[in-house]
């Protein structure tokens, strides 16, 4: 029996979730209208006040998610593009696109793999799971499955939640409108660099993982729709999520590295040689000539991973990210990078100051809108503190399982952007003094 494989007719599907007619968009292809409507969703323009790897930095130049996501878009684009023309070279039959449909594809899938960040990045993450573990008792009903999703809260399956569910369901006046940023089968199935549950394996070993309980019948649409294989507890990666993938890692060894010099926390001499050999120029070159050489270097070497992969990943059976199988010596070069961003550049994984900082600000809104169940007003209301006496008081009317409750939470905390958690926090205080 020949072994199952994927058909670019399916992982191409443009159907989207709930439909609507598209009458003005016939000069934009499918993907190019996902590209356009987040970019002009309100989950992707407050990337602008997230964290991406330095909270509330005062340089102006320093990256924050916004940025940060554009620039993934930027290379994914480019992975995109040339893929396309490695796919046709491989396929016996001529895949029905072209090679920008490709590009816009890659390109809308990394803007997205973002917007389900919380504040202050992965440390925002961190608290969340912080404050649910120590509050185990709210959760011992639930099964664990739904347990897991708090427990191990994860940004990646918040945004798929948010693509693929109401938008404005917060927003004062605004009707609940199904479908979220109504995105395509095939952006969904590509911005999903993990595409399980919380009790999956790898989750409980890495904590990454795609898909909220809550979610699971758009995720099984989608799936369905691309073709995706299923495996046990979970869906092979759509191809294209390899090229995301290896978008974020090269923008995050290189652009972290980057924000590091200009902020004084690295030296040149600390990078310049990894930075030489991934580049290929001269020492007298400038960081910023070096970082845009070592870029297009990265993405070519991707390229040719995915090229020698491609049989592999079109049946379902790679696992492996595709910078990780680059040429030796550029490899060596880029986790060297990495190895010093974790170990000198990422500030949650040194200073417990800010760590618990960011905890305290956290559980003291988790405390607000999970522990005491009222609605909460406030004696002078103001445009931080009513989002939160409306959202108090539309979820005590709610009549659902805790689950339920508790994820209509992570969806308002996790839309929340850096500098609002911080006065929302604030507010708190000073009302229960």
């Amino acid at each position: 029996m020949p072994s199952q494989r994927m058909t670019w007719e399916s992982l191409l599907c443009q159907e989207r979730l709930y439909p609507k007619p598209l009458s003005d968009t016939q000069d934009r292809s499918c993907f190019e209208v996902d590209y356009d409507r987040l970019i002009f969703s309100k989950a992707f323009r407050r990337l602008a006040r997230k964290t991406q790897v330095h909270p509330l930095a005062l340089n102006d130049h320093t990256h924050n998610r916004l940025t940060h996501s554009l620039e993934v878009a930027s290379v994914g684009r480019s992975l995109g593009k040339s893929a396309y023309f490695i796919v046709q070279n491989m396929e016996t039959s001529p895949v029905s696109a072209t090679a920008n449909e490709f590009a816009e594809l890659v390109q809308a899938a990394c803007l997205a793999h973002d917007i389900g960040n919380t504040p202050f990045g992965h440390a925002g993450e961190r608290a969340i799971r912080h404050w649910m573990n120590n509050h185990m008792q709210l959760l011992s009903a639930m099964p664990e499955a739904e347990q897991k999703d708090l427990t191990l809260y994860e940004g990646n399956a918040q945004a798929f939640r948010i693509a693929t569910r109401s938008v404005s369901e917060f927003e004062p006046g605004c009707t609940n409108r199904q479908g979220g940023i109504g995105l395509t089968a095939a952006t969904l199935a590509t911005m999903m660099k993990y595409p399980w549950y919380s009790d999956h394996a790898f989750a409980q070993a890495a904590g990454k993982y795609s898909v909220f309980q809550n979610d699971v019948p758009a995720f099984e649409w989608v799936a369905t729709s691309t073709g995706l294989l299923h495996q046990e507890n979970a869906y092979c990666r759509h191809p294209l999520a390899f090229l995301v993938e290896a978008a974020d890692d090269i923008c995050n060894a290189i652009i972290d590295i980057e924000d590091a010099i200009d902020l004084s926390i690295l030296s040149r001499e600390q990078v310049e040689s990894a930075l030489m050999q991934l580049s290929g120029l001269p020492e007298d070159s400038s960081i910023a000539q070096m970082r845009a050489k070592a870029i297009g270097s990265l993405i070519q070497q991707c390229l040719q991973v995915f090229e020698a992969s491609y049989n592999s990943i079109m049946m379902g059976q790679h696992q492996v990210p595709l910078i990780e199988l680059i040429d030796k010596e550029m490899l060596t070069a880029f986790n060297h990078l990495n190895k010093i961003a974790r170990t000198e550049v990422y500030p949650f994984q040194q200073d417990d100051g800010l760590a618990q900082s960011c905890n305290l600000t956290l559980a003291r809104i988790l405390d607000a809108t999970i522990l005491t169940g009222q609605p909460i007003r406030f004696a002078q209301p103001d445009a931080i503190t009513e989002p939160l006496k409306e959202f108090t008081e539309k979820m005590s009317a709610e009549m659902v399982p805790d689950y339920h409750r508790y994820m209509m939470v992570m969806d308002f905390v996790a839309g929340m952007t850096d500098n609002y958690a911080i006065n929302l926090a604030d507010r708190l205080e000073i009302a229960a003094r």
